[in-house]
């Protein structure tokens, strides 16, 4: 896959959309910009041809030059619920396996809240235009209460923007796209209706096995 795909992935189930409510803070934000990110993260195994195997979250490490807002350190999250993490992977086997090279994945799932309220926005990507020094990437939109904004840009290596494409997700919406052909961005959310919102997704994360970036 060269390109992207922007697909309708299916809605969540109550029980994945009720384990947003329990993630806790992302220790890694900086302490000037506040609380407006949760987040867990789990790890996988799989090829089109396989069963996915669900494997020990472990440590999430990315360069400073990838990620000049929290590169350069080994970020250690909660795991995922094991069920909710499956159900994950159940839409990730049958529907973007697919569209990818028939070979088998190293597969990281992150599942993220971004909060924000009538003081202040939330910040998807505070690290801004970014690649995330994957293979592929995959962001599903689980659900989205009282917030606007969130659009997520695609920017090819290729030009400035000039054919950058923009998508706003909807819960059970997702995009896929190589991640060593473009660049890209979340902007920020801020509430609909005065009061609090929010922004629930899985970031999915594809490397083929045994292929270093």
């Amino acid at each position: 896959m060269h390109a992207y795909h922007h697909i309708r992935l299916g809605e969540s189930s109550a029980k994945v959309k009720n384990s947003f409510d329990e993630l806790l803070p992302d220790p890694w934000l900086k302490a000037e910009d506040g609380i407006f990110r949760f987040r867990s993260y789990m790890q996988a195994r799989a090829g089109r041809e396989k069963y996915f195997d669900l494997c020990a979250a472990g440590e999430f490490f990315q360069t400073e030059k990838l990620n000049h807002y929290a590169g350069g350190i080994a970020r250690k999250y909660p795991e995922i619920k094991k069920d909710v993490a499956e159900e994950v992977m159940n839409l990730v086997f049958r529907k973007l396996l697919p569209l990818l090279p028939d070979t088998t994945y190293n597969i990281g799932i992150h599942q993220i809240r971004i909060t924000t309220d009538d003081r202040r926005p939330g910040y998807p990507a505070p690290e801004g235009i970014h690649k995330d020094g994957f293979k592929y990437i995959a962001i599903y939109c689980s659900e989205i209460e009282n917030v606007t904004g969130g659009e997520t840009t695609l920017i090819p290596n290729h030009d400035g923007g000039n054919d950058a494409s923009t998508f706003k997700l909807h819960a059970g919406d997702a995009v896929i796209f190589n991640d060593v052909n473009y660049q890209h961005y979340t902007a920020a959310v801020v509430p609909l209706l005065p009061g609090k919102g929010y922004r629930d997704v899985f970031v999915i994360t594809f490397d083929i096995e045994g292929e270093k970036q």
